[in-house]
């Protein structure tokens, strides 16, 4: 075995060293300045996925340099150094290691249990999936929170750490005078390693300069605004198409080609302003058995999740409440220019019988069938 001290780390380790290094001030910038913003900010959501990729980065390398590190010898502590700052060195050594695993896991497993589901993809490209047994957790909300706490505890650890880091080198360069800060830095006869330290740089630099620019100065679709909006339920009577539209209705939406995640779309719609070519139907409308508009005079629908697959098309996930009662609904919502004005257009199919619409004079669907369309529309603006 090869008894001969080391005195420097080697190439690689100084590359792997300094390349994490600047990832790991570009995640920490990135992540300060993505929480400063406002929660629908489509910028956050640009910097979210930025400030995950750096985190699976340096994940990977961190993995790299631990097979690094238990294959090589490293440079000792000066040998007079006192006893306390070769244990303090050991173990602020082991502690930043178990950070560096930590801080990105645990922010993985909050990405994975979060409710939004929102997907990773590095560098906005390439797919990361979520850690697939959180994804079965039931109470998602709660355990999100809790791994947000982890990750906060786990960022502030490694922000603490790197900051005792770097005085304890500094320390050795300045008042020590000692070799501790020299030897994980590029002599000038060490040309590979000068040439690596200066790619590892460029591309840490080049891809912090690129998230900032890419988020600020890259020209995004403006959101799109809901404006007049118009629903209509199309059911089946007596074997007949009949439609019922309802003239008081409201939608609250932005939506962005560039950003369906951070998109958002609510609909009010007043029951009580039904009517129908059907006087029977329409007469029947407001009654207990039907809307019970008296005690539920709103029907609300509430996105929990957009996303979008063609251009000009969403698709759209959330809670419709009709009479006190949720479930889930989705739909397919496209935009089309109809006479100059951009419009919003989609319709679903709902179970009236879930949601006890007519069931005490019409339980089954001989008459009125049990499957009834909405249909709605509304104006976009930009």
């Amino acid at each position: 075995m090869n008894k001969t001290p080391v005195t420097r780390y080697n190439n690689i380790a100084i590359s792997l060293h300094w390349l994490m290094a600047f990832l790991i001030v570009g995640m920490l910038v990135v992540g300060k300045v993505m929480v400063s913003l406002d929660d629908n900010s489509t910028l956050r959501f640009t910097l979210t996925q930025w400030h995950k990729t750096f985190g699976v980065l340096i994940l990977l390398l961190s993995v790299c340099r631990l097979l690094w590190r238990v294959t090589h010898r490293a440079p000792s502590h000066p040998d007079n150094a006192p006893a306390w700052e070769h244990f303090a060195a050991n173990a602020s050594h082991i502690l930043l290691y178990a950070l560096l695993f930590i801080a990105p896991i645990t922010g993985w497993m909050l990405v994975s249990v979060s409710p939004l589901n929102i997907d990773t993809y590095l560098f906005n490209v390439i797919p990361w999936p979520h850690l697939p047994w959180l994804t079965e957790i039931v109470d998602k909300t709660s355990a999100e929170a809790r791994f947000a706490q982890f990750h906060e505890i786990a960022t502030g650890a490694l922000i603490a750490l790197l900051l005792l880091h770097v005085a304890a080198a500094l320390k050795h360069h300045l008042i020590n005078k000692d070799t501790v800060l020299t030897r994980m830095m590029p002599t000038r006869d060490a040309r590979t390693g000068q040439t690596m330290l200066g790619m590892a740089f460029s591309i840490a630099l080049g891809c912090i300069v690129a998230v900032i620019g890419y988020a600020t100065l890259k020209p995004s679709a403006p959101d799109m605004q809901a404006g007049n909006s118009a629903v209509r339920a199309i059911a089946t009577v007596m074997g007949e198409a009949t439609t019922i539209s309802f003239s008081d209705s409201s939608v609250t939406a932005s939506l962005n080609p560039d950003s369906a995640q951070s998109s958002q779309l609510s609909a009010i719609v007043n029951t009580s302003s039904a009517t129908s070519d059907n006087m029977q139907v329409q007469g029947s409308l407001p009654d207990a058995d039907w809307f019970n508009v008296a005690a539920h005079p709103q029907a609300t629908f509430e996105a929990t999740q957009i996303d979008s697959n063609a251009e000009n098309v969403f698709n759209i996930a959330g809670i419709l409440t009709i009479k006190g009662i949720d479930h889930p609904q989705e739909f397919e919502l496209k935009i089309i220019d109809e006479n100059g004005q951009k419009m919003a257009t989609g319709e679903f199919i709902v179970d009236r019988a879930a949601y006890q619409l007519g069931l005490d004079s019409q339980p089954t669907g001989d008459y009125v069938d049990i499957n009834v369309t909405i249909a709605f529309e509304f104006t976009i603006t930009q």
